[in-house]
């Protein structure tokens, strides 16, 4: 039973992360969209001290085990093309033998994050009152492996690849600011962080993503944004400065 479950009920996926191998670029893609998943494991078992007197207890002999995903479905606004992790997802549905086996990496909201290959058995398109739904049955092949956790050292916010050195000014009607929040190390198993800001009548935190968020000039003053994150609680702070416009 995958852990988070109640009653059989499927996984709230909210803060999950599944990605699907593009093997064409060695790349893991996202699966946006997803609005539940249901793992189960079976396993075949022995008994032992039918044939031999080492064993003295049922033992696996065989384990398997079966993952659906169920969604919306996702457009790219720019491309108007399928989001890339459903479509992946679908060109394997069409795919028969090894051709169709699909490397999945399943991260929980805490970084824990588990691997496991896939045969994409089928795919459906539906329609209800709710809108348009899509879902996929996978059948896992051989043995998942649990990957290893790195813990986060330090994070440093940046605009683009360059460090804000912990400062950051703006004019007020002036353009907002993206700012990215730079894990180290990079592999850092959990990237999730939280965000505060002093003066909200100075400036305003919006568009918190899972790589950063965006600053927005309001009035003349001084604020200070720190972000913390989750894993470690590990801290940066941003002191904003900003000015009058002309």
């Amino acid at each position: 039973m995958a852990k988070g479950r109640k009653r059989g009920c499927p996984v709230n996926i909210r803060n999950w992360l599944i990605e699907i191998l593009d093997h064409a670029n060695n790349e893991y893609v996202r699966i946006y969209g997803l609005t539940s998943m249901e793992r189960s494991n079976d396993s075949d078992t022995e008994d032992g001290s039918n044939e031999t007197d080492v064993y003295e207890e049922p033992f696996v002999t065989k384990r398997s085990g079966k993952l659906t995903l169920e969604g919306k479905p996702v457009v790219v606004e720019s491309t108007g093309e399928v989001d890339p992790g459903q479509e992946l997802l679908n060109d394997y549905a069409t795919r028969s033998g090894c051709d169709g086996d699909a490397t999945i990496r399943i991260t929980d909201p805490y970084g824990h994050a588990r691997l496991a290959d896939y045969i994409v058995t089928s795919n459906e398109e539906s329609s209800d009152a709710d809108g348009d739904e899509v879902s996929w049955d996978l059948e896992q092949v051989g043995e998942a492996e649990n990957l290893p956790y790195v813990h986060i050292s330090s994070i440093d916010l940046k605009d683009g690849s360059t460090s804000l050195s912990g400062a950051l000014s703006l004019t007020v009607g002036g353009a907002a600011k993206i700012v990215t929040v730079d894990f180290t190390p990079d592999t850092s198993s959990n990237k999730r962080f939280r965000v505060t800001n002093t003066k909200r009548s100075i400036c305003s935190v919006g568009n918190i993503t899972e790589t950063g968020f965006t600053v927005t000039p309001i009035a003349a003053g001084t604020s200070t944004i720190t972000v913390t994150t989750v894993e470690g609680a590990k801290v940066a702070t941003l002191s904003v400065t900003v000015s009058a416009g002309a």
